[in-house]
């Protein structure tokens, strides 16, 4: 036991199990220190994206935890290092993503899982992933305006927090660091879309009063 807590960082002692899944070579189940660069768990033992791509953002602890972009990958990969960076080592599951990827593909596919894991009981969460994924292909589909991201937020924000369980806080946590990290990308996005649409593309429908209804502001 002695020799155990050699390893690691101070406040996070030992070793730990992780999977690294995704964007990489050598996808699999690790043993590794705590505290050592996430850049030597994804580059060095799982072989970083196929050749020619480029990391764009990972999930450290699962679909659940907020994004960290390539540019984080230097941090220590242990629990005090990664909520500072403020998200959350979590499941120690390790979710790459490299830049052939859209993020608007990344989000849908978090948002649709928990939708249809959710239980429904709660208001916050039942709306609030539906209303989400519904957002999200908006802007695929060239309806949405810079103004659905902000919609967005507000459900991500009034779901966290306000269920019975944290599947729906599960859900808000990656979504809304998305939102942060990637608002370019996601405003470009709707700009492709809209214009692909053509000029004669109807106006996005009012979701305010759609949202209040639902019970999820």
């Amino acid at each position: 036991m002695e020799q155990y807590s050699k390893l690691g960082t101070e406040t996070s002692k030992g070793t730990k199990l992780v999977s690294v899944s995704g964007h990489v070579q050598r996808p699999g189940n690790y043993e590794i220190e705590l505290g050592i660069p996430a850049r030597e768990i994804i580059y060095g033992l799982a072989g970083g994206p196929p050749e020619g791509r480029a990391v764009k953002c990972w999930f450290p602890g699962g679909s659940s935890s907020p994004v960290l972009k390539a540019e984080d990958l230097d941090l220590p990969y242990d629990f005090d290092s990664l909520a500072k960076a403020k998200t959350m080592l979590g499941s120690g599951a390790i979710i790459v993503i490299d830049n052939s990827t859209p993020i608007l593909d990344v989000a849908l596919k978090v948002a649709k899982f928990y939708r249809h894991e959710s239980c429904g009981k709660c208001t916050p969460c039942r709306e609030g992933t539906n209303w989400t994924v519904k957002l999200l292909e908006r802007i695929d589909s060239g309806e949405a305006t810079p103004m659905d991201l902000e919609i967005m937020a507000s459900v991500c924000e009034n779901i966290s927090g306000n269920c019975l369980c944290v599947l729906g806080d599960a859900m808000a946590m990656p979504i809304s660091s998305m939102l942060v990290k990637f608002r370019d990308e996601l405003e470009a996005h709707i700009e492709a879309a809209r214009a692909r649409r053509g000029p004669g593309a109807p106006l996005p429908a009012a979701f305010e009063g759609a949202l209040t209804a639902g019970g999820v502001r």
